[in-house]
């Protein structure tokens, strides 16, 4: 492991300790709820960044890294850059809060309706990962190798994982994503720090109309799970080609317009019918969010297999236990938030099934 690999891997760990130690200080605050949540998203994060340490160390320690030049000086550049701008933001933020006392969010039990279809909306940026790891990817890889026409042999030779998606085309799109994700997800931590630790400098407090009256507190924002769910998939799994990336594109497919139909037809439709236990859910949600989990399954698995050759059995298979999975989870209401359990827990399965059967 070079240096900026080094420095870039304890990052990443420092944010899963401040993570943590919000998770603790929730819980001294009696936000056990929180807590519970923040402390499983912390050593989801924590655990997925050890093991692609060791499987990388152990399985690939000659063909695969984290991530590679020049994916580690633009990651750490992000970094030197972004974080002095976003204290810029937090200094002009304090400048307008010095008079004022009321940067404390009014709490909504159940947000309105246009709000929780701004939170979907959201969820499609997911989307672009798959557009990168399938069509984008080779665009950007493509253009790395014209402009290295221009340079000397020498300097060309340190890009050496552009020229070995020779052999494999899903090697440069998988150091793509995991640096796109990875600036992502340090922007997006960044920002739930401040809000959560210092409220009254949180410098994006529009962001917080948008969230429901449980997270805006001590517990780490839905952007959070979505990312680190991502983020985990995606440097544990997409280092196995190309099973990897292809389950990790159906899973996120699947995850996020069940949830999408979960809750905008369990709103919209499901006030009449009857409610899961004393939650907030029907039970019309449920099943259209299994519903649309098993057709955007299956509507993934066939544009994927213009890249990957899928047994008939995996079209029919892979599907079906991926909306059975949601379907439990969405029934279970579990308190560790459904954009981290989702995903995590469907490309898992999922993972392990498509080595079976294909």
């Amino acid at each position: 492991m070079n240096l900026i690999s080094f420095l870039i891997l304890s990052i990443l760990y420092l944010y899963g300790l401040i993570m943590l130690k919000i998770s603790f200080i929730a819980r001294k605050k009696g936000e056990i709820k929180a807590f519970f949540n923040n402390i499983t998203i912390s050593i989801v994060f924590i655990l997925s960044i050890t093991l692609n340490f060791l499987i990388v160390s152990f399985f690939f320690p000659f063909t695969i890294s984290f991530i590679v030049f020049p994916f580690d000086i633009l990651l750490l550049g992000f970094i030197i850059v972004f974080l002095p701008i976003f204290y810029l933001l937090i200094v002009h933020e304090k400048r307008k809060m010095r008079n004022r006392k009321d940067y404390e969010p009014s709490p909504l039990k159940i947000l309105p309706l246009k709000y929780d279809f701004y939170r979907k909306l959201t969820h499609l940026v997911v989307l672009a990962i798959i557009l990168f790891y399938f069509t984008l990817g080779f665009l950007v890889k493509n253009f790395f190798v014209y402009l290295l026409n221009f340079f000397p042999e020498f300097f060309s030779d340190l890009f050496f994982s552009i020229y070995t998606i020779e052999k494999n085309p899903m090697i440069f799109t998988q150091y793509l994503v995991v640096f796109l994700v990875s600036i992502s997800l340090i922007g997006l931590l960044t920002a739930d720090f401040v809000r959560i630790l210092k409220p009254e400098i949180y410098p994006l407090k529009p962001v917080n109309q948008i969230l429901r009256e449980k997270e805006l507190h001590m517990r780490l924002g839905p952007q959070i799970s979505m990312a680190v769910g991502c983020f985990s998939i995606i440097i544990l799994y997409g280092l196995f080609q190309p099973i990897g990336p292809f389950v990790i594109c159906t899973s996120m497919t699947m995850a996020i317009f069940g949830d999408i139909a979960s809750n905008l037809i369990g709103r919209t439709v499901g006030d009449k019918y009857k409610y899961i236990r004393s939650t907030n859910k029907t039970y019309i949600g449920l099943f259209a969010g299994m519903i649309i989990a098993f057709l955007s399954g299956i509507i993934i698995l066939i544009i994927l297999s213009e890249f990957y050759e899928i047994s008939p059995l995996g079209f029919l298979v892979l599907p079906l236990i991926g909306s059975a999975i949601i379907g439990i989870l969405d029934y279970l209401d579990l308190e560790i938030d459904d954009n981290l359990t989702y995903i995590f827990i469907l490309s898992t399965v999922l993972f392990f099934i498509t080595i079976l059967i294909e």
